[in-house]
């Protein structure tokens, strides 16, 4: 398990090496290295990531990852995206995370009328499902890891 800790020292390696070689970098610029190396696309999707996400699943923690592909419904509509945010919320076992659905997801409860969105933030437990319930069996949304 590689810890925040760990890539930060990773970075610090890394700049130390590149000065010893004659290539000055900022920390920064080394910490946006060691996120690609470790395969996301910068510092803030890597330190953003969960350190073990099986462990926290065993737990019943955290439902997904960020960067994770997602699948699932919204509004009874097929949805398929990407996780691109994730907090935890200040009541327990509740997160709120971010997905960027591709394609874009019919949010429209109606026959008569659609309205498709591409990014959607909602409070989901650790099983996935909104706990903003509207009535339906599901909830709002319902995701689970593609």
């Amino acid at each position: 398990m590689t810890t925040g800790h760990d890539y930060k020292t990773n970075a610090r390696r890394l700049r130390d090496a590149l000065a010893g070689e004659g290539i000055a970098i900022s920390h920064a610029k080394a910490l946006e290295l060691v996120a690609r190396q470790e395969g996301v696309r910068d510092w803030n999707t890597l330190a953003a990531r969960p350190n073990d996400t099986k462990a926290e699943e065993a737990a019943g923690g955290v439902p997904f990852a960020v960067g994770e592909t997602v699948s699932g419904t919204f509004n009874g509509n097929p949805a398929k995206g990407r996780v691109i945010g994730l907090e935890e919320t200040i009541k327990p076992d509740l997160w709120r995370v971010t997905v960027a659905f591709n394609p874009p997801v019919d949010v429209s409860t109606s026959k008569l009328f659609s309205s498709e969105r591409r990014r959607i933030q909602m409070v989901v437990g650790a099983d996935g499902r909104s706990r903003r319930l509207t009535g339906t069996e599901t909830g709002v949304m319902a995701l689970s890891r593609a």
